[in-house]
């Protein structure tokens, strides 16, 4: 009896640590007495927590610049260098690193390119080497890193680290997280690529204090990650988002999808003598009408599935993300026009729609903020998931 109760005095202070760094992360910098009143806990615990993260090097103290009346208030935030995180993104011939911070801030990054055997030995075996040398160059102790998050396109279990589907590489159900962990001995978590850009946004971007938001990627794909009443939303089995295999049209012996219409690949096969998006972009300006019809048909079957979304979540807030957001107005305003015509009328009023276009470097720091998410993650949830 006494150590289950010594048990569940400790997972309380876990749970109640947790909430604390979650409320400091929202807010960016609070005062002790508005952190007690937020999270309704005794001024007590609050204290004691508190004197803890910051014996740890968790978090900081300092003055209230802006305090202009009387004594300058005394402001608790997190410490960027309490602790650090390294991101990979998994591409078909390629892998891109980051370091970060606590913040999520990135400290280094560096892009591999390989000729890679896709069997997951192989692959695994390269992670960990790609692992080792990003540590040493960016100089990063072991005993300082939370661990490694990887993110790549397809079904994945994140719970498990299982890539139960990967499209470039023809992978069924490989234990990913695994086969890396053996060969480096940290923790490893395998996370879906849209989903880790959805993370970030969460943790420290334009998504970080609402509850209901969706991330849409537009590029060689089309996915998209979705946080609900303030959780990340995954599916049973890992494959929630795939906006991009929804289907457009089914009949006379073809299916089309979203990504067979409208992403990036499509888009080039409409225009002869182009290569590249960025070939279809060039012609768009020099006034090409078939470049620029085909990123209007393409913007705005984007805008019809995200009214869809709309209709389907009423999310507060849609991030347009993605290598393919570079094409600009030839996309977006086709595609807001459909977005605005298709949504059920008065649910569009009081959604927010940004646009922020992704690089690697942005990539592969969603992978990385997969791995500082679980320091902010319930002690319950992950009790939920190992049972």
């Amino acid at each position: 009896m006494g150590a289950l109760v010594r048990g569940n005095r400790d997972l309380i202070k876990t749970m109640n640590r947790t909430l604390l760094l979650n409320i400091i992360r929202r807010a960016r910098a609070i005062t002790r007495k508005q952190l007690t009143d937020t999270s309704g806990l005794s001024v007590g615990a609050v204290s004691q927590i508190v004197n803890e993260l910051l014996r740890q090097g968790w978090l900081l103290e300092h003055d209230d610049d802006t305090d202009t009346g009387g004594r300058p208030r005394t402001l608790l935030r997190l410490n960027p260098a309490a602790g650090y995180a390294l991101g990979l993104k998994l591409m078909e011939n390629r892998v891109v690193a980051a370091v970060t911070n606590f913040e999520t801030d990135v400290l280094y990054y560096r892009d591999y390119n390989f000729d890679f055997d896709d069997t997951p030995a192989n692959l695994s075996r390269i992670l960990a080497s790609v692992i080792e040398i990003t540590l040493a160059e960016a100089r990063i102790n072991r005993s300082e890193l939370f661990g490694v998050g990887i993110g790549l396109a397809g079904v994945i279990y994140a719970q498990t680290g299982v890539v139960h589907h990967s499209p470039f590489f023809g992978w069924r159900d490989v234990p990913l997280a695994k086969l890396v962990q053996e060969r480096v001995e940290l923790p490893i978590y395998v996370e879906n690529d849209v989903n880790t850009l959805t993370i970030t946004e969460q943790l420290f971007g334009a998504g970080y204090n609402r509850s209901d938001f969706v991330v849409v990627t537009v590029g060689r794909g089309i996915g998209m990650g979705m946080v609900l009443n303030g959780q990340l939303y995954q599916g049973a089995s890992g494959g929630a988002g795939e906006i991009g295999q929804n289907v457009l049209w089914d009949g006379s012996g073809s299916t089309l999808t979203l990504e067979d219409v409208a992403a990036d690949p499509a888009v080039v096969r409409a225009v002869p003598g182009c290569h590249d998006l960025a070939a279809v972009i060039a012609r768009a300006d020099a006034g090409d009408s078939m470049a620029r019809d085909a990123l209007a048909q393409s913007g705005t079957a984007i805008g019809m599935s995200l009214a869809n979304v709309v209709n389907t979540l009423s999310p507060e807030l849609i991030i347009l993300s993605g290598e393919g957001i570079t094409a600009g107005h030839y996309r977006l305003e086709p595609m807001k026009a459909a977005l605005n015509r298709c949504t059920f009328n008065g649910l569009l009023d009081r959604v927010t729609v940004v646009v922020e276009p992704t690089d690697d470097r942005a990539w592969a720091r969603g992978a990385a903020s997969v791995v500082i998410s679980k320091v902010f993650e319930s002690p319950t949830v992950e009790a939920r998931v190992t049972v």
